[in-house]
């Protein structure tokens, strides 16, 4: 049976990161780390099924669980955002990684987690991993640059109702990575179709296929 526990961790300012670490009940190689976004957590549905994709493999997983939303994070400048959440993300995955030696991480980040993911790609250890940008924010320059300098095999997930939804951008990222995209025909930030359940439902069908094709065919990578 899986073990499901809380890491004792200090991030930002000393205080506590929230999180979930869901450990398999034999030795594994595969981590897989959860970044949810500003308001999408991780138990949102398409969070949610990434993580049962991972565990379903036989992998570790982190759940990152900040919810910056409830204090003033967006107050301060974005140099200090960019430092709580690097600080954050760093704390938390590196007592992970001490669980156990593992050789292969899935990053899988909303939006807000793909800046943590872009953050933690400036450490090697993270530059091997797998790596699912869900409604990445294409404009923010130093990130399109990492994920162009690094190049880790990736999948995008965006809509195109999205106001990051860049196609000769999005296209471009896709090449230097030899990764794939899936792209929500009407999908607004939230993954969502407005004003339409059975179009969103059916869009978290595609993302769900999209995350177990690209996810399933991980057959290297690591550390």
């Amino acid at each position: 049976m899986m073990e499901l526990k809380t890491l004792d961790v200090p991030g930002y300012k000393n205080r506590k990161v929230p999180n979930t670490f869901i450990s398999q009940p034999n030795p594994t190689e595969h981590l897989g780390i959860i970044l949810p976004g500003y308001r999408h957590s991780a138990d949102m549905a398409d969070l949610h099924y990434a993580g049962r994709i991972l565990r379903e493999q036989g992998a570790d997983l982190l759940r990152v669980e900040y919810a910056y939303y409830q204090t003033d994070y967006f107050n301060q400048p974005e140099s200090e955002q960019d430092q709580q959440i690097s600080e954050d993300a760093f704390a938390v995955c590196n007592a992970c990684l001490a669980f156990r030696p593992y050789t292969k991480i899935t990053l899988v980040g909303k939006s807000l987690g793909t800046k943590a993911m872009g953050l933690l790609l400036a450490n090697e250890r993270f530059q091997k991993a797998n790596c699912v940008w869900s409604t990445l924010p294409i404009t923010i320059e130093w990130l399109y640059s990492r994920i162009e300098q690094i190049h880790p095999h990736s999948l995008f997930i965006i809509g195109t109702a999205d106001k990051y939804y860049k196609p000769e951008m999005l296209e471009h990222l896709v090449s230097v990575t030899s990764g794939r995209a899936v792209i929500i025909e009407g999908a607004d930030h939230g993954l969502e179709i407005p004003e339409s359940i059975p179009r969103t439902l059916k869009a978290l069908g595609q993302i769900v296929q999209g995350l177990q094709e690209f996810l399933g065919s991980e057959k290297s990578g690591g550390t």
